[in-house]
């Protein structure tokens, strides 16, 4: 536990000009004399710590110590630095701030920032961060889970499986897992997560590579996926192709333009981003899911005073 101290004072120190004893010893959650006798050992070790007296003052090492990464360029070093940095705007968890802290102690900062990313918008809200935490924690321990779970249909369950891993796509966390009841590996949103459960039960199962299995398990489910045909005009090709940059355009008599986006049937994010373009697009089948799409904005529009919302328009 000491020497796991003493590494994180020196990474500490290296990514800060001066730090007082006081502040130490609040992160590591010491008392002050434990520090003072953890900079001793520091300097014993031959790390060039010297201290700065006054109001600003604190412990510092001679600028002129640092780590080399000789087989990184610096502007790799740059680059995988914002990775980090910039991962950790949506994804919470305390190994990675770790991470992040080593790393710019081992690689120098140097010619400014250059290319700034920022993922917050993609984190989700607190109860699924601490939800994240206790799968990874029972992943890690190869517990088994249980929770109340309710579908994108509004089908509840409460299943109870082998989590194997956490990942995040279509713009939310998942947990891949094995499901104990259906003895086959299934995908649960973490958002639908209630009320969950580690068991004291260890996994007994050999799951392999797990990345496979996963990989495995998408094919599968994309097989599933459907083809939307969506036509528009040309002046709004340039917005489909922002939002599609994968679906190729083809044209059509006149001003007219279709793609066909695949997209997976049950999920309603595509829904609600298919009506939110209006009138601009007109989605032409497959037929069961226009009517479906029709169905939904029917009940949408049921909510309000559509006459009302008429004569506002014409005003």
């Amino acid at each position: 536990m000491k020497l796991d101290r003493l590494l994180g004072i020196i990474i500490h120190l290296l990514n800060h000009e001066s730090v007082s004893a006081s502040r130490l010893a609040e992160r590591f959650q010491v008392s002050v004399r434990t520090i003072q006798r953890d900079i001793i050992s520091i300097s014993s070790a031959g790390i060039p710590v010297y201290s700065v007296n006054g109001r600003f003052g604190g412990y510092s090492i001679l600028p002129a110590y640092r780590m080399k990464n000789i087989d990184i360029r610096s502007g790799e070093q740059q680059m995988i630095a914002r990775a980090l940095e910039s991962l950790a705007t949506s994804y919470s968890n305390d190994a990675l701030d770790t991470l992040i802290e080593k790393y710019n102690a081992i690689i120098e900062r140097e010619g400014g920032q250059k290319v700034f990313w920022d993922f917050s918008v993609a984190r989700e809200n607190k109860r699924v961060q601490d939800l994240n935490a206790l799968l990874e924690s029972a992943i890690s321990d190869r517990k088994r889970v249980a929770f109340d779970y309710r579908n994108a249909d509004g089908k509840r369950s409460r299943p109870h499986v082998e989590p194997l891993a956490i990942h995040y796509k279509w713009y939310a966390w998942y947990l891949f897992a094995y499901s104990l009841e259906h003895r086959e590996y299934r995908t649960f949103k973490v958002a639908r997560m209630q009320n969950p459960e580690v068991t004291e039960r260890s996994s007994g199962i050999e799951h392999g590579d797990v990345e496979r299995r996963m990989q495995e398990s998408e094919q599968a489910y994309y097989r599933t996926c459907i083809d939307i045909e969506v036509h528009f005009s040309a002046e709004d090709a340039p917005l489909m192709e922002e939002y599609f940059p994968d679906c190729p355009i083809e044209e059509l008599a006149g001003d007219a333009r279709r793609t066909f986006i695949r997209v997976p049937a049950r999920e309603r994010l595509w829904k609600a981003l298919l009506l939110s373009f209006g009138d601009r697009v007109k989605v032409v089948g497959p037929e069961d899911y226009r009517r479906e799409l029709i169905e939904t904005a029917r009940k949408f529009l049921s909510n309000y005073d559509t006459q009302l919302s008429r004569g506002a328009a014409k005003m």
